[in-house]
């Protein structure tokens, strides 16, 4: 059975973010987070501001609308009729002046103490976790999701789904088991403003994001463009498409559209209809057998080579069939797919956009077939491909940090094992002893120099924050006033919007089309004088970032080069240092290369983050900071309704993008924001370089510490066999290194084929 409902009709699973995760365990958790009451109000506050902004509409104010305003506005209040009726059934149908006759704030007031009602548990703090509930098999666990996604029966009992912002599944399977989580979200068309809000930010978080729509009317669906189309204002380039149903086509549909190949499967069409005709005409042969009493032995033997011939008809008929089926449909998943890239082909990521066309129903028909008879239709399902794709986001991280392990930490460990082997050797005097002591001492200076309260990695945070108060902070601080005036000049060119339009914009947060004024954004033309000033500059800034964080890189390069050659001097000199020394030199550049490898993951991190960043602080989208600090000012609006209420939305809504505040809270919410990544990008380099430091002054303390010695000089025994297994384990790690290798040149020459 299908684990999570995969229609989005009425109160579909779609509606609340679905995670996926893996445990490796045989049972099935759920976790429900729930949205905070004050969440919850805000929602409700905007639900019955449509509904009462729409039934307060006269017939000739709704006559004048546009088509498209008209019914965006009546969905909109279908919505918060069928969202409260949801949430809070018998007691709206037993107080149903909430909705239209009692005072806006009673009303609010009245559903929040319903929602204790149902949920008495989201009184205890903002945001509840509920402890997970495990189920043993997969249908108890699919029933419980549908319960909490869908519509409840029992008239007296709510649905949970309105109140619900996440959930997360967690289940053993194979997918997930390398480190993959999927998401299932509501689409960027959700007419639940928190809902869209929640999808907006969720997947500004994710590494792969697919729009997935029927593959009939992918080329021209609606909520696929919307996706792009946020991946273009947010400057995110992770986009692709999943195509479904792939198996929906009619081989004489087929034919009419497409006339270059109309001869070939007007041709296998003929095949099957002639093997149906074979197959037939054998089975009649069969059955005037079978009508006989009693046979002959020649006619048995005949009987059975009849039988054997349906049998191989019906595989050969088997063939032609899959052959028509793959044709067609490979067909359309290759034109599809062309035609996908082409309409995309200038937004951020659309020279490489991946499409995927698949077919569940296929593959859940087939996949418990014999694997010779299924693997066709599994390959034709698209499921494989787009799994192994998947699995393929996270296999380089899994790569990199096996690397590592075989290439580094294991050598590391065991250059340090023959450390505390030779320690106990006793062939050191006391002058090379005092030679020894000396160059640790050294080594051990040039590595302090890494976690000193001077130090380059300890200052991070004060030196990014400096050059971003030096390059941006002051001429944001300068331009604000000039910003603002810009942005109000632009909100008034909006008043001479038909109301129905203007309160059509505020409704869906500036961001609308209608066929009057095409599509505008008004986040986007509000902040189009600060964003143009500001882009050249945070290039800049941007590289001036990329040159510093290098610098940290190439600075603890000097440091570990420093320190090995402190040993060179006196290794050089005597052969029996020389030997005594070769397991630090080593491990040292163990450490080295971990250490950088490190620091280039945070890095990388804080990268992710600093682009992030720039989205915030230079996108009109909703989850930006003007989108974020606009939104109460919209919400204002859209509760405005009836006489006059025109004239106060534009009023709001002018006072809101021309207010001073807007972009000096743009600017310290820009800090804060960067701030915050600064941070965390010190503390997580403090923390990758105290880490390998650690197994480094453990490596020092053997040379140098008399209770190392006598610990290994205490068992010789001990000392030899440790030595034995320390052989053979570097005698092991060869063909793994060998393997390694041969692995990592086979990725190479996959990429270079790629490019």
């Amino acid at each position: 059975m299908d684990f999570a409902r995969a229609s989005n009709s009425g109160a579909a699973c779609t509606c609340v973010v679905t995670e996926y995760h893996f445990h490796d365990r045989n049972d099935y958790s759920i976790e429900v987070d729930y949205f905070s009451l004050q969440e919850l109000r805000t929602q409700f506050e905007q639900l019955l501001s449509s509904l009462r902004d729409y039934e307060s509409t006269t017939a000739s104010a709704l006559a004048a609308m546009a088509a498209e305003d008209r019914e965006n506005l009546k969905r909109k209040a279908d919505l918060a009729t069928s969202t409260f009726r949801a949430s809070f059934r018998e007691r709206l149908d037993n107080n149903t002046a909430v909705l239209d006759v009692m005072v806006f704030d009673e009303a609010i007031d009245t559903m929040m103490t319903w929602v204790l009602q149902v949920l008495p548990e989201l009184g205890t703090g903002e945001s509840v976790i509920l402890s997970r509930e495990s189920f043993e098999d997969i249908n108890q666990c699919s029933n419980r999701l549908k319960s909490l996604t869908s519509e409840m029966e029992e008239r007296d009992q709510a649905c949970l789904w309105p109140f619900i912002r996440k959930l997360k599944v967690y289940m053993k399977a194979y997918i997930l088991s390398r480190g993959l989580i999927l998401a299932d979200l509501p689409g960027l068309r959700d007419l639940n403003s928190a809902r869209q809000n929640v999808t907006e930010r969720y997947v500004r978080q994710c590494h792969q994001i697919f729009a997935v729509a029927r593959i009939g009317r992918a080329t021209t669906d609606t909520g696929v463009k919307e996706v792009f189309e946020l991946a273009r204002r947010a400057a995110m380039s992770n986009v692709g498409v999943i195509c479904t149903q792939s198996d929906d086509i009619r081989p004489n549909e087929a034919r009419e559209d497409w006339p270059s190949e109309r001869t070939r499967i007007t041709k296998l069409e003929k095949d099957i209809v002639d093997q149906r005709h074979v197959i037939a005409a054998l089975d009649e042969d069969i059955r005037e057998f079978t009508e006989e009493f009693l046979i002959s032995t020649e006619d048995a033997q005949e009987l059975l080579e009849i039988q054997q011939h349906r049998d191989r008809a019906k595989k050969l008929l088997e063939k032609f069939e899959f052959e028509l089926s793959h044709h067609i449909i490979t067909f359309r998943n290759r034109k599809v797919s062309s035609q996908l890239k082409n309409i995309y082909r200038s937004y951020p990521g659309g020279d490489h956009l991946q499409t995927f066309c698949i077919s569940n129903t296929m593959y859940s028909k087939e996949r418990d077939k014999p694997a010779q008879k299924a693997l066709p239709f599994l390959t034709l399902s698209g499921i494989i491909e787009l799994r192994r794709y998947c699995i393929g986001i996270v296999a380089e991280s899994h790569l990199r940090a096996t690397t590592e392990y075989i290439k580094d930490e294991i050598p590391a460990l065991l250059g340090s094992i023959e450390l505390w082997i030779q320690a106990g050797s006793g062939d050191v005097n006391a002058e090379r002893k005092e030679q020894i002591l000396d160059m640790v001492s050294v080594i051990q200076r040039e590595l302090d120099g890494l976690t000193s309260p001077v130090s380059q990695i300890n200052n991070v945070s004060r030196i990014l924050i400096s050059k971003f108060d030096e390059q941006l902070r002051g001429y944001m601080r300068q331009r604000a006033q000039q910003w603002s005036a810009s942005a109000g000049q632009a909100s008034m060119l909006w008043d001479s919007f038909h109301h129905s339009s203007y309160a059509a914009f505020c409704r869906k947060y500036g961001d609308h089309t209608t066929g009057k004024v095409g599509h505008r954004c008004w986040n986007e033309e509000a902040i189009r004088s600060m964003r143009s000033d500001m882009l050249g500059l945070w290039e800049t800034f941007d590289t001036d970032i990329d040159t510093f964080l290098n610098q940290i890189s190439m600075s603890i390069e000097e440091v570990f080069r420093n320190g090995i050659r402190a040993t060179g001097g006196i290794a050089n000199s005597d052969r029996c240092l020389q030997d005594r020394l070769n397991p630090l030199i080593a491990t040292l550049h163990h450490r080295e290369t971990l250490l950088l490898g490190s620091v280039e993951t945070v890095i990388e991190d804080f990268q992710i983050k600093l682009s992030s960043v720039q989205t915030d602080a230079f996108s009109p989208i909703r989850t930006s900071i003007v989108g974020q600090r606009m939104e109460g000012i919209y919400d204002a609006a859209n509760k405005e309704n009836g006489t006059g209420s025109d004239r106060r939305k534009k009023n709001i809504i002018e006072s809101g993008f021309s207010s001073s505040s807007l972009f000096v809270d743009h600017r310290r919410l820009f800090k804060e924001k960067f701030l915050a990544i600064s941070e965390t990008l010190q503390q997580e380099l403090k923390d990758a370089v105290t880490h390998q430091l650690s197994f480094i002054a453990a490596d020092l303390d053997t040379l140098r510490s008399e209770n190392v010695v006598l610990e290994s000089e205490r068992n010789p025994e001990y000392r030899a066999h440790l030595t034995t297994e320390l052989t053979r384990a570097r005698e092991n790690m060869e063909p793994v290194r060998s393997a390694m290798d041969n692995l990592l040149n086979l990725a190479r020459e996959e990429v270079v084929m790629e490019g």
